[in-house]
């Protein structure tokens, strides 16, 4: 647990290496991105495509939406990114329609994004910059890149400050006891029940939240759960990433009270787009969990 404190909370440098010339602006720039490929700029980028949800939120937090000339169909905030030119999907951008658009800067991921397109557009000349974030403190260091990449490197220092400062106080709030109080459980899907395990940023949520997660006596990042397994992990809140409006337990499962979460109507939905994104609302969703665990514990304590 103290490494993840350690890591979420210190100041961070940047995961890729950035290398500038020290002009105005910090161009002309040369930066790896996290397939240890350079991208190297004169000037901040025009036109901007984004293969993911979760960059294309960054760059708007960024203030640089203008330069966005294209989106997926899955990019959805703020509002203003569903008027933008869709390319596609994240596992299926449109390579004619991107090209089209004439980016001359494509952001997308190493995860999401198929490898062979990315390289279709790097044999077009047109640049790429792929990005992998494995937790809350990469997410804040690819604000601060692409923050760097887009002309707005003090922007992106400020954004990333600011929203380690929100993660501080949930930390302090919650004792400094990171992954110390109740057992809980984040479930990405009620029929089946799949919940987070270890590695995955709800965990990662879960145990800054200064709670336990009930998943990781599973193994793998999302393990299936039969109703069993759900009874021996004996959850006292279960998070649910609602991806779809309101997520529900099937009415046989939530009926066992063996479940202490469903027992004690500890079942909380959250916004799966916000816990499931990469991007700086991953510090909303840690604020969202630690008031669900405050509220549960405040009850809790008036009961006594």
């Amino acid at each position: 647990m103290k490494r993840i404190l350690t890591a979420a909370l210190a100041v961070l440098c940047f995961s890729g290496a950035i290398r500038s010339a020290g002009s105005a602006g910090g161009f002309p720039l040369a930066m790896d991105d996290d397939r240890g490929v350079t991208v190297r700029r004169t000037a901040p980028p025009r036109r901007v495509v984004s293969l993911a949800p979760s960059l294309t939120e960054i760059v708007f937090l960024l203030g640089r939406e203008e330069v966005l000339a294209g989106v997926t169909r899955f990019c959805n905030f703020p509002p203003a990114a569903s008027s933008l030119p869709r390319i596609g999907g994240v596992t299926d951008p449109d390579v004619e329609r991107i090209v089209a658009l004439s980016p001359d800067l494509v952001l997308c991921t190493t995860d999401g994004n198929p490898r062979e397109k990315v390289a279709a557009l790097e044999g077009m000349g047109i640049p790429c910059f792929a990005v992998a974030p494995q937790d809350l403190p990469a997410v804040l260091a690819t604000i601060e890149r692409v923050g760097a990449l887009l002309g707005r490197a003090d922007r992106g220092r400020a954004e990333a400050a600011a929203l380690r400062r929100r993660m501080e106080r949930v930390r302090v709030a919650a004792g400094g006891k990171a992954g110390a109080g109740p057992l809980a459980m984040f479930v990405v899907s009620t029929s089946p029940i799949i919940a987070a395990g270890n590695g995955t940023f709800m965990d990662e949520l879960l145990r800054l939240a200064g709670a336990r997660n009930a998943a990781s006596r599973f193994s793998g990042r999302y393990p299936r759960l039969s109703v069993e397994d759900l009874v021996a992990a004996r959850p006292e809140v279960i998070f649910v990433a609602g991806m779809a409006g309101v997520a529900r337990f099937p009415a046989e499962v939530a009926g066992w009270k063996e479940v202490p979460a469903f027992r004690d109507g500890a079942v909380v939905t959250l916004d799966g787009d916000v816990v499931t994104r990469p991007g700086p609302r991953l510090v909303t969703a840690l604020e969202e969990i630690a008031d669900a665990l405050a509220r549960r514990r405040d009850r809790r304590e008036g009961k006594r």
